[in-house]
């Protein structure tokens, strides 16, 4: 990792402390997503815009679940959701879809402008969950 990323996820860590102070660290990051909603209800359903956009990361907290955390750029909301064994995960090119383990929730799109980042992200968010659902002894 190079000098200024890692100083920049420092500086990242701190802030989210400031926000958060169960937050002990940053799992995984991506600089930049877009997050989607999916409408299944009224005349035409599809994906919405959620109107929160920024750095995505899934942190690890003192006592508490791991959440996977959008901090918006556009306003006070960040999409904040705790990592649970029961997520579905669908990725697409630039998509990584997930349904969280409550159905009375919408479904969930983050857009990656880079595909080797939603990679990397599917890849590290994956191996999590397979250790919520697979915990060692």
């Amino acid at each position: 990792m190079a000098a200024t990323e890692e100083s920049q996820l420092k500086a990242a860590l701190e802030t989210l402390q400031q926000q958060d102070p169960q937050v002990e660290q940053i799992v995984i990051y991506s600089k930049f997503v877009v997050a989607y909603l999916l409408q299944q209800d009224g005349a035409s359903p599809g994906w919405r815009k959620a109107n929160i956009e920024g750095p995505a990361y899934v942190v690890r907290r003192r006592g508490k679940p791991m959440q996977l955390l959008v901090k918006n750029r556009n306003g006070s909301s960040d999409l904040v959701d705790d990592l649970h064994p029961e997520w579905e995960l669908d990725c697409q090119q630039n998509y990584i879809f997930y349904k969280v383990e409550d159905p009375t929730k919408r479904i969930r799109g983050l857009w990656f402008h880079e595909q080797a980042e939603r990679e990397r992200f599917e890849e590290q968010l994956e191996r999590l969950l397979n250790g919520l659902r697979n915990p060692v002894a």
